[in-house]
């Protein structure tokens, strides 16, 4: 679900339970996040502090997005191709931003992943940004893995990146 869907939806219940003219209590925007997670509705990701988040096997894909890579229904092709802008999604939030060499390094990995992801729904673009734009969304769960993407962004400052030519997508 696009996060502006979801923070649209999120608004409507709120208007809707504070219009209500029954006594019960209003849920919290916490709770009312939990219920669309578990309905399904919205991905269950992790809001620990750490900014990598749990990587049981150790594969640079942050669990609960590997598990939401896994459900929807994608091709093998458009699964790898997600892994992959996954691993950098990750590698964004831990590069040293004084190094302009790796973040420059990373910015090119993050235009090769996009290209493959295009390149994984045939080019139909729609389907590749909105998965990528998804996929950064879900990346930046909490406070500080939003604020350290943001720094990622303006170390990419006066940098520039080129759609690779010669590339392979796993």
């Amino acid at each position: 679900m696009n996060k502006w869907l979801f923070w649209a939806v999120l608004f409507a219940m709120l208007l809707v339970t504070a219009c209500r003219d029954d006594a019960s209590p209003t849920p919290t925007l916490a709770q009312q996040i939990k219920a669309l997670e578990d309905s399904g509705a919205y991905p269950k990701l992790d809001r620990s502090a750490d900014l990598k988040g749990p990587d049981q096997n150790l594969n640079g894909v942050r669990d609960d997005i590997e598990a939401w890579i896994e459900t929807p229904p994608m091709t093998d092709v458009q699964k790898r191709a997600a892994t992959q802008k996954a691993i950098v999604l990750q590698k964004e939030l831990v590069v040293d931003l004084h190094d302009k060499v790796a973040v420059q390094a990373v910015a090119d990995e993050s235009m090769h992943a996009k290209k493959c992801l295009v390149d994984a729904y045939n080019k139909n673009l729609d389907e590749a940004f909105n998965l990528s734009r998804k996929m950064d969304a879900m990346n930046t769960s909490t406070k500080e893995r939003l604020i350290r993407s943001m720094k990622f962004s303006a170390a990419m400052s006066g940098m520039s990146v080129e759609i690779p030519k010669n590339y392979t997508c796993p």
